[in-house]
């Protein structure tokens, strides 16, 4: 049993580390990528919004790389991908809003999984409070 837990606490880290990887590159592309500076342009948006989703992508991978943000992290990150697949199925054909919708997936559930590791500091500093009134 013992190595199961293990097991799953080094996949739960894996992924986490490489859905941060991911959204951080991501968030990168979107400053320089050919692809992303015509799919924006495509789809009306600007070149001031394309990089300001780059930049909310990039701080998303990073505070989802750091356990006690993960849920934070994932607020950002599913906000940003809730506009993604609006955007593909007002766009695109439908099927490319799988994409985005898989990643919220993914996001959502590293949030679930490291739900308490958020939620500890802040009732420390309530309890804390609590006591000193």
């Amino acid at each position: 049993m013992r190595y199961v837990r293990i097991g799953g606490v080094v996949l739960l880290w894996a992924i986490q580390i490489l859905t941060a990887f991911a959204f951080t590159g991501v968030g990168f592309a979107k400053f320089h990528s050919p692809f992303w500076i015509h799919a924006f342009t495509k789809w009306g948006y600007s070149d001031g919004f394309r990089m300001l989703i780059g930049v909310l992508e990039m701080a998303g991978g990073i505070l989802l790389a750091v356990p006690q943000t993960t849920l934070y992290a994932a607020v950002l990150i599913d906000v940003i991908l809730i506009g993604a697949a609006a955007t593909l199925l007002l766009n695109e054909p439908p099927r490319q809003a799988t994409a985005p919708i898989a990643w919220m997936a993914i996001v959502t559930a590293l949030a679930f999984a490291r739900r308490r590791r958020a939620w500890r500091p802040a009732a420390r500093r309530l309890r804390a409070a609590v006591d000193t009134v």
